[in-house]
C-alpha cells in the first residue's frame, strides 16, 4: 500500500486518493502551460466578481468547515483551494512554481479539489491522511527548522512519522517537488461534498496535465 485514508477523517468528511508518477522532468512551466493557466484566470475573473463568491461555493464551504471542526478559523487559514481562486481574481494570476506544481494548480481551480506533491523518493511509504499524535516533526515550506502541530489537527504522515502536509495549507520542506524529483506522489483532495465525477475528472485532469507537460507515467495508487 501506498496511501491510505484513516477512518476519523473519512468522517470528518475528507476524501483523498493519489497518483504515482514515476520517470518525470520538472522544469520552469512551459509557455503553453502558462497560456493555458491564464486562460483559465481570465474565465474565473469572469465568473467571480469577487472573493466572497468563492467564499459561498459548496465545496469551498466544506473545506472551511472541516477546518472549524478541527479548530481553524478558515478566515486566518483559508482553504488551498480558496487561496489559489483569491489570487485569481485578485492578481490575475496563478503562481508560477514549475511544471508539476502548475499544472497541479490549474487542476485545483477546475475542480475545487486541493492537490499537492511530494517527491516520492524522499518520503517513506505508505503515507496516510490522519490525525497528528502531536509528536511528528513538522519543518513547513521555506523554513530550515521544525515547528510543532497540534493533535486537533489532520494531515498527511508518511511511515516515519513526518508531516508532508498540515491539513490542506501548508506542505514540507524536504518533500518538495523541485527540478531534481524524478518520482512523485500526487494527493488529490476533496470533501463529502465533492460529486464522485468531480474527484474523478480531477483525477484524469491531473494525470493528462502532468505527463504533457512532465512526461513520465502516472498510476493511480488510490482512489477516495
Amino acid at each position: 500500500m501506498i496511501f491510505g485514508v484513516a477512518e476519523a477523517c473519512r468522517q470528518l468528511g475528507l476524501r483523498a486518493g493519489a497518483v504515482v508518477f514515476r520517470g518525470v522532468s520538472i522544469g520552469p512551466a512551459s509557455p503553453e502551460l502558462r497560456a493555458e493557466i491564464a486562460k483559465e484566470v481570465a474565465a474565473i475573473r469572469m465568473r467571480f466578481a469577487s472573493i466572497d463568491e468563492v467564499r459561498s461555493l459548496p465545496e469551498v464551504v466544506a473545506f472551511q468547515k472541516i477546518l472549524r471542526k478541527v479548530g481553524v478559523n478558515p478566515r486566518r487559514e483559508p482553504p488551498s483551494v480558496e487561496r489559489l481562486l483569491g489570487a485569481a481574481i485578485k492578481r490575475g494570476d496563478l503562481p508560477a512554481v514549475n511544471s508539476m506544481v502548475d499544472a497541479y494548480n490549474l487542476v485545483s481551480v477546475r475542480s475545487l479539489c486541493s492537490l499537492g506533491a511530494h517527491d516520492l523518493d524522499q518520503i517513506a511509504v505508505p503515507v496516510t491522511l490522519r490525525f497528528f499524535t502531536g509528536r511528528e516533526p513538522f519543518t513547513p515550506l521555506g523554513r530550515n527548522a521544525p515547528i510543532p502541530v497540534s493533535p486537533d489537527e489532520f494531515g498527511y504522515v508518511d511511515a516515519e512519522d513526518r508531516v508532508l502536509c498540515r491539513l490542506d495549507l501548508l506542505q514540507a520542506e524536504f518533500s518538495k517537488v523541485t527540478e531534481r524529483t524524478v518520482n512523485a506522489l500526487l494527493i488529490i483532495e476533496g470533501t463529502a461534498a465533492h460529486r464522485p465525477e468531480t474527484l474523478q475528472q480531477a483525477f484524469t485532469d491531473a494525470i493528462e496535465l502532468i505527463t504533457r507537460y512532465c512526461g513520465g507515467t502516472a498510476e493511480v495508487a488510490a482512489f477516495p
